[in-house]
Formats: structure tokens, C-alpha cells, sequence
């Protein structure tokens, strides 16, 4: 967790500040040091130590989701336990989420649900900061994207899901908006596509002039921000064009107020080579998604009954998966590295993190599960 507040950036720590009602005018490291005062506040820590504010945050946690903490006396152990036990949960939270995706990839071309699986895999790791286990999802979801074709109405699951998602007109509105997205990854919506997306969403309770206003929004932010990436000097190849379409649906992401939208942020910014950084949130992003409004606050929400309370847990899972993900990027690193050494040289240490003073601690020991 405390590594995880390290590697936020302004934006990020003045949302957390703002959600916290502290004062957002300080700089940066002070900034955090208020939001982990306020932590411990919130836990009723009475110590200044930063670990063991994270101890008693993390411990806060796990009571609010039963995690067995017996015999986790070290914070490693204790927060690995309490992001899997969240990932888990997500996962199935999420899981009819990603099923109407899977059925509108199925609807496309079959050439672009490679590519489009990737998307919804980057949506994914916000709440399964695993590769291993969003390879697994991954690889089912490819299998069913071949297997249901056109006939992805005709799957239980896909109905199953879709009359889920009825029973929440907020969180089938996030569903949607995600498939429709990821449906234009490829540059277009087509009429097999559009059909599809309309009978599943007829299913999911919305009428028809909710669903035309529903497309009608997700495709103009979808052009406008194609416009805004496509070169001024055109696209000169098919790899181009596909690039274009690609960077506009991870634009529109997040533009469209969707819970992915943090997880594109904050992946390419802890994975990003800096000179090649690409952002694709604006700067409102961590406000739509730590806001009011977000599928993450509804899937916290159900463990946790107040605005601070869940505005906590996102503090914490989302310092969690910023630690896990740069941990991921130093190990991919590392390993890049040890390729490009053997056999004649062996791979130089991933790099430490760089701590404030205030947030000084020993070096994790994350595990990449």
C-alpha cells in the first residue's frame, strides 16, 4: 500500500485528498502524508508509523471482506491475501460485464478479436492485478469469441448475463458502454454488430431510444477522439489505421465515464516506456472514476455502507495495484534483459523503488500471482 501511495502522482493524490475533504493546495509530498493521516483516522490507528497505519488499513480491510488473517504477521503476506481476495470477488462481480463484451466481439470480424480481447483485457486489470489469472480469462474469452460467432444470443451465458445485468440499470449502462467501445476497436460498428448490441440490451431492460441515445454518445466520443489521434499527414497502411482505432476506443473508455477508464491510466503509467507514454485519460479521469459514479464504487459499495469508507478501499486497492503492476513491469524487465544477456552475462537487478522520507519502508516481496 505505502508503495502504492508512492508512485501516485499529483492528480491522482489531490482526487484522494479531495474524496478525503483535506486541503488540496499542498504540495505533493505533504498531500500525502495527509491522505495517510487520513487513513489511519478512518482505521483508528493512533500511531504516525507508515507501516503500521498499513497494517491496521489492510487489517481494516480484510475484516470487511472475511479474509482469514491467521498467521499473516508480515504486511507482504497480509496484502497479497487481501488483493486476491478483492480480485476474486471482482471477478465474479464483473463477470457478466465482460460476458456482453465477449458476445459483441464474437459478432465482429474474427481477425479483430485478438486485438479486441486485448482491450478488454486492459479494462480487466484493474480489479485482477494478476497476468496469470487474466490469462486464464483471457483464454476463455477467446475460445468463446470463435466458438459463438453470430450465435452469441443463442449462449446461456450471454442471456444469463444480460438479464443480470437488468436488475441494475446503472451497472448495465456500464456493461454496454464498454461493449459498444470495444465493438469499435476495429474502426466501425457493424449492422450484424448493432443488432446484437440492441436485442442484448432490449434484454437488459433499456428501450429503444435509450439505446439509440446510447450509441449515438459512445460514437461521437469514439470519432472525436479518432479525429483528435488520427496523424495530420493521414494513415498510411491497414497496421496504421488499426493502431488509430485502437487509441481512439482506449480514449473513449474512459471519456464515457466507464471503471476502465483508471485501470488504462494507471497501467500506462507505471508500464510505460516515458518517452513513448501515451495518455489516455484527461484530466478528469481519477475524478469520473473515484467519483460518485463508477462500477468500481458500486462493487466496493457492496462490502462497505459510507462514502469514506468506500473511498478508503479504493485508496487502498488502488495503491495495491499500483504496486503490483510496477512490480510486473520490473519483472518483465528483468526478464527482457536476462534474454538479451544469455549466455553470456547474467541480468542486472530489476531497480528499487524511490521513497519520500515519509513513506521509508523495507522492499516489498510481491508475488506476481
Amino acid at each position: 500500500m505505502l508503495q502504492g501511495l508512492q508512485l501516485m502522482g499529483q492528480a491522482e493524490i489531490t482526487e484522494l485528498a479531495g474524496l478525503a475533504k483535506l486541503d488540496t493546495r499542498l504540495d505533493l509530498e505533504s498531500l500525502r502524508v495527509k491522505v495517510l493521516e487520513w487513513a489511519a483516522r478512518m482505521v483508528g490507528c493512533s500511531s504516525r508509523e507508515p507501516l503500521a497505519i498499513e497494517r491496521a488499513a489492510l487489517m481494516w480491510v480484510a475484516e470487511h471482506w472475511q479474509v482469514d488473517t491467521q498467521g499473516l504477521d508480515d504486511n507482504d503476506e497480509l496484502e497479497r491475501a487481501v488483493r486476491i481476495r478483492i480480485a476474486s470477488d471482482a471477478v465474479h462481480y464483473l463477470s457478466p460485464v465482460w460476458t456482453i463484451s465477449v458476445a459483441m466481439i464474437a459478432a465482429g470480424p474474427v481477425d479483430a478479436i485478438p486485438f479486441k480481447i486485448r482491450l478488454l483485457d486492459k479494462a480487466a486489470s484493474l480489479v485482477v492485478p494478476s497476468r496469470s489469472a487474466r490469462q486464464k480469462l483471457t483464454d476463455e474469452w477467446s475460445a468463446q469469441a470463435r466458438e459463438w460467432g453470430m450465435q452469441a444470443l443463442e449462449q446461456p451465458a450471454v442471456q444469463s448475463a444480460a438479464e443480470s445485468l437488468g436488475k441494475n440499470s446503472e451497472r448495465a449502462d456500464q456493461a454496454l458502454i464498454l461493449a459498444l467501445v470495444i465493438s469499435l476497436a476495429d474502426g466501425r460498428l457493424a449492422f450484424e454488430e448493432e443488432r446484437l448490441f440492441k436485442d442484448i440490451a432490449s434484454i437488459c431492460g433499456l428501450n429503444e431510444t435509450q439505446v439509440r441515445g446510447l450509441i449515438t454518445r459512445v460514437n461521437e466520443r469514439y470519432w472525436g477522439h479518432q479525429t483528435e489521434v488520427t496523424p495530420k499527414t493521414g494513415v498510411a497502411s491497414a497496421a496504421a489505421e488499426r493502431e488509430v482505432a485502437m487509441q481512439a476506443a482506449e480514449k473513449t473508455l474512459d471519456s464515457a465515464g466507464t471503471l476502465e477508464g483508471l485501470c488504462l491510466e494507471a497501467c500506462d503509467k507505471v508500464t510505460s516506456n516515458k518517452s513513448e507514454s501515451k495518455e489516455h485519460a484527461p484530466k478528469s479521469g481519477w475524478q469520473r472514476v473515484l467519483g460518485t459514479v463508477s462500477g468500481v464504487k458500486q462493487f466496493f459499495t457492496n462490502k462497505v455502507r459510507t462514502e469514506d469508507a468506500t473511498n478508503l478501499v479504493r485508496l487502498i486497492y488502488l495503491a495495491i495495484l499500483y504496486q503490483h503492476t510496477e512490480a510486473a513491469a520490473q519483472a518483465e524487465a528483468a526478464a527482457a534483459r536476462a534474454r538479451a544477456a544469455a549466455p553470456s552475462e547474467a541480468a542486472p537487478a530489476a531497480p528499487r523503488f524511490t521513497e519520500a522520507d515519509v513513506l521509508k519502508e523495507a522492499p516489498r516481496k510481491i508475488k506476481l500471482d
